[in-house]
Parts: C-alpha cells; structure tokens; sequence
C-alpha cells in the first residue's frame, strides 16, 4: 500500500511539474511574439509661428493680440512587427534650451515636456511629431514677444513606449549655451529646468490644423 501511494505521489507530482513547464513554455512564446516597434528620430527642428485667427459666428466678438510661438517639430522613421501596421502607444518627451536674458551674464535654461500618441500608423514609414513653447514663456526669458527661431540654442527629443526600440535620443544645436557639445545634454544638465514649459499641439491654438500631418493624441484624464 505504501508503494502504491508513494508511486501515485510521484506520479501527481510528475504531471504537476509538467504542467508547470508547459505554461512556463507558452508564457515565454507569448512574451516572444509581442510586437516590436522601432522608432528612429530623423531630425528636429523649430520655427516661429504666429498663432492662427479664426473667423467664428455667436459669440461676441473679442480683441485679441498677435502672439508668437516657437513650434518643434520632429520626423521619425518608424516600423513595426504588429500585422496592423499601427504602433499602439507612443511617448515623446521634449527638450529645448533657452537664454534666460534677465541674469547677469545671461544664462541657459532647460525646458521640458511630454507629449502621448496612439494608433501611430507605420505603413508609410515615416510619421512626423510636433510641440509648442508658448509665448509667454519665450517673453518671460528673453524679452522677446516675437522670437527668433535663433532665440533656441538647442533641441533634443527622448522617444519611449510598450514595445518600442529606439536610438531615442537627438540633440540640435545647443553651442553656446553648454559652450561645448554634449551628446547627452539633456540628461546630464545641472543647471535652471522648467517643467512643463513646452506643451502638446493640442493644448494650442494649433490644435485643429494639420490634423492628417500628426498621430492622435492620447489626451490625460
């Protein structure tokens, strides 16, 4: 009796652990066919746009002022092993340097913001993202209402997401504001950073324009 039961033990035991084995096999099969996607920043560069004026009916008519933001704007080179062709998720954190004009002697500031993308189509390869400074950000350090695309000493772009693989990083410019180059300036910076200083497209006046240009924002709740 004893045999019997300690063979009927071992025996429970034996298909426990293949049990185990076989879901630890389809686990990492699973783990093995999840989509990749690449994503490789191609260039960033910025720009001064005037803000758009829209022609509306009902509501009374306000006097507003012409202001002038500093657009980025980033083309990436994407692809993806996922049969949709689409990339599902996408988080692109910005990066600028400002000369804050009001110190004595002049000194750079890092801006950085976050922007988040979904259903990013990869069918035609390239996509193009894009962010804003605001004006009265640019005025606050430089003094200037209407900045000069040169008012910028540097961009640099961060990309990040479920499933992506990217070089993810660029820099642009950014000579007199570190007076050497950097290749990783905008993680190893110890100077002045304002959060929150460069904003989604769709927290502007340029929301609704260009919309077949950009992926979808994923708006916070």
């Amino acid at each position: 009796m004893k045999v019997t039961r300690n063979m009927n033990q071992q025996t429970k035991t034996m298909k426990s652990i293949f049990f185990l084995t076989l879901g630890a096999i389809f686990l990492l099969g699973a783990e093995a066919a999840e989509p990749v996607h690449r994503a490789k920043i191609i260039a960033i560069q910025g720009e001064t746009q005037q803000a758009p004026e829209y022609q509306i009916s009902g509501p009374r008519d306000k006097s507003t002022k012409t202001r002038y933001w500093i657009e980025i704007e980033a083309e990436v080179e994407v692809q993806t092993t996922d049969p949709s062709g689409f990339i599902p998720s996408l988080e692109a954190k910005w990066f600028a340097v400002v000369m804050d004009n009001y110190k004595d002697p002049s000194v750079p500031v890092r801006l950085i913001g976050t922007s988040r993308y979904k259903n990013i189509n990869a069918k035609d390869g390239n996509i193009f993202l894009s962010a804003y400074i605001e004006p009265d950000t640019i005025e606050r350090l430089t003094g200037q209402k209407k900045p000069r695309d040169s008012d910028i000493e540097g961009y640099a772009l961060v990309l990040s997401g479920p499933g992506i693989v990217t070089e993810g990083e660029y820099g642009k410019g950014l000579t007199k504001a570190t007076a050497e180059k950097e290749s990783d300036w905008w993680v190893t910076w110890n100077r002045v950073t304002l959060e929150k200083m460069i904003v989604p497209k769709s927290r502007t006046p340029f929301a609704p324009l260009w919309t077949s240009r950009y992926p979808t924002e994923e708006l916070d709740r």
